[in-house]
């Protein structure tokens, strides 16, 4: 399944390139938003990689490190969200989902309604994956059924391996 990308969403990856990709499961995925979307926040484009969120979490001391460190990597203005929601996309053996990929270029650490010099680093690996159409309006509800799980971002310090490694590998492994 191929999909358009917002000019926006295009112009978020480093140097304008990024590739198609069927995303197979089993894997986890995540995805931030801000904690006053509430449910809505769960069906947006951009994800990255679990396991990625997983090696930033188990190094972090506290939820503001964490969420500076998931700003630099993935780039994300710090006026689009507090990144305290968390949502987990259970990606289940066999399954796919369409994305496309690449490296998260550099932001204003704002958006571009108010000037700044500051700016995040980006270089992590984005995804985006069309749950929602370009315009926002319609969820696929294939892929909303694969977004499993929302929690508050703080509850997944506390294990990040817990909260991000996909339920289907650990029970291939015999550890449910």
């Amino acid at each position: 399944m191929s999909f358009d990308l917002k000019t926006e969403e295009a112009k978020s990856f480093a140097f304008g390139f990024y590739r198609p990709a069927q995303i197979r499961g089993p894997i986890s995925l995540a995805r931030f938003s801000c904690s006053s979307r509430g449910d809505a926040g769960r069906y947006g484009r951009f994800w990255l990689y679990g396991s990625m969120l997983e090696e930033l979490a188990e190094n972090a001391s506290t939820l503001r490190s964490l969420i500076k460190d998931i700003s630099q990597s993935w780039a994300v203005c710090d006026d689009w969200g507090d990144k305290k929601l968390l949502s987990i996309m259970e990606v289940p053996p066999g399954a796919a989902v369409p994305a496309m990929i690449g490296q998260a270029k550099f932001q204003p650490k704002v958006s571009s309604a108010r000037p700044t010099h500051h700016s995040y680093e980006g270089g992590a690996t984005q995804l985006v994956i069309p749950v929602v159409d370009e315009y926002g309006q319609r969820v696929d509800p294939m892929l909303a059924g694969y977004i499993t799980r929302k929690l508050a971002t703080e509850e997944m310090l506390t294990s990040p391996r817990k909260y991000l490694e996909n339920p289907w590998a650990v029970a291939r492994r015999g550890k449910v």
